[in-house]
């Protein structure tokens, strides 16, 4: 096991009580190591600086940060766990898919107690345990709140004298007069990218499912076999026959330039996009809840993710270092704060905190709050490793014609099954406890 603390001081300091005389050597400065994939970017440089702004606030922990690539991350983090040597605290993407054969295997701290002695679940938002958890284990906090929504060109809405579609029907609608005036309509591609696939589909399917359908299959393993989802997945092919879709989005293409360069009047996407409109877009961007179905009895829901979630490793020497490291890192107004200006993601801090941010971040701000919106998380955070992959190359398998309405409820429900069989689901995962 790695040794946590490092001496950094050898005087004595004596204390005379009475007739003996007690020798106490000062504190010795404990260790806290981190791995995350903040390689580059302004989420490294927020992380750094929270880093640094947590040694000053606690001069007793040291703290060494080894950011990684994501692809690497998985491989190195096996190899330590297998070592008995891996960090204290690791930041990744912590859906039971990605980390629930960890957690069965004892690597991953339980986060329960930790939330209760330092009160998250009063002060974030609630998708940051009710992602990283299962069977009453909590094994992440999670951070960098996002959310999926309506992506509008205003200048193009405001031409051809289009509103804020209220049901994906009315943006269907939508759509036509959009393409007969000859501009582009989406800017999203169903490509080899597995979030290009998994996050527009989700987007579609949470319009068309009630929160019960969704409860039904993300938690207790029913089948996909709905007439919400036949209807979410007869919509998608719809927008694909009529040609609402660059051209090809089966081909790897860039989304961002497509909708930067002015003449595509929808995307749908995430906040982590609106740095980057800002910079480099010179026209008007409206950010608007995606419309809900009008065949939907409660309205629809909002997609949201936690980008990332601290896990702390079980084998930790400095369990209570990394508590506080976290509580400090997204309990905290201040740091809250540097996550969104520096950071430019949006924290689960639910407390007033002071940050500057563009008319999008801010935006951005009030849909996560909005509490008329059913902010529900996204398909990718819940499924296992089989249905993650199905829904990954699922929107390109549309887009080529290798799946129709009823073989990818098929496949979809046999993704499923397989994560049922090796508990890798929310209503399959147990634990030996």
């Amino acid at each position: 096991m790695k040794k946590r603390t490092l001496a950094v001081m050898l005087a004595l300091a004596t204390i005379i009580s009475g007739n003996f005389v007690v020798e106490v050597h000062a504190d010795e400065k404990e260790t806290l190591e981190i791995w995350d994939t903040f390689v580059d970017g302004s989420l490294g440089k927020a992380q750094e600086d929270i880093i640094s702004s947590f040694q000053e606030a606690n001069p007793d922990i040291e703290v060494t940060r080894v950011p990684k690539e994501l692809s690497t991350l998985g491989e190195t983090l096996k190899a330590a766990f297998m070592a008995g040597d891996a960090p204290d605290v690791i930041y990744l993407e912590a859906g039971i898919g990605t980390v629930g054969n960890y957690v069965k295997a004892g690597y991953y701290e339980d986060l329960t107690n930790a939330y209760d002695e330092y009160g998250w679940k009063d002060n974030l938002m609630s998708a940051c345990w009710e992602i990283p958890s299962a069977d009453n284990f909590i094994w992440g906090v999670g951070n960098e709140m996002e959310t999926m929504s309506l992506y509008v060109n205003q200048d193009i809405f405001d031409e051809l004298g289009l509103e804020q579609p209220k049901t994906i029907e009315e943006l269907t609608e939508d759509m036509k007069v959009i393409k007969d005036a000859g501009y582009n309509v989406l800017a999203n591609t169903l490509d080899s990218q597995w979030s290009n696939n998994m996050n527009f589909i989700g987007t579609i399917l949470y319009s068309y499912m009630s929160q019960d359908e969704i409860a039904d299959v993300m938690n207790q393993d029913g089948s996909w076999d709905k007439e919400s989802v036949r209807a979410a997945v007869e919509c998608i092919a719809d927008w694909l026959d009529k040609g609402y879709f660059p051209s090809h989005p089966e081909v790897d293409g860039d989304q961002e330039q497509l909708y930067f360069a002015g003449d595509t009047a929808l995307w749908i996407t995430g906040n982590w996009e609106v740095g980057n409109i800002t910079e480099k877009t010179d026209f008007t961007t409206s950010i608007y809840p995606f419309p809900g179905s009008e065949t939907c009895p409660d309205g629809g829901s909002q997609v949201n993710f936690a980008g990332g979630a601290y896990l702390v490793y079980s084998g930790s020497e400095s369990k209570e270092a990394a508590y506080k490291f976290i509580d400090y890192s997204i309990n905290n107004p201040d740091t809250a704060k540097i996550w969104a200006e520096e950071g430019g993601t949006m924290p689960p801090y639910t407390k007033e905190y002071d940050a500057e941010l563009s008319p999008l971040g801010e935006r951005v701000v009030e849909l996560l709050g909005d509490e008329s919106l059913q902010n529900t998380a996204g398909i990718n955070m819940w499924l296992g490793t089989n249905a993650f992959d199905f829904f990954s190359e699922a929107g390109q398998k549309m887009a080529i014609g290798a799946l129709d309405v009823d073989s990818f409820i098929s496949e979809a429900d046999a993704a499923k099954d397989k994560d049922v069989e090796t508990g890798l689901t929310k209503g399959s995962f147990k634990l030996d406890k």
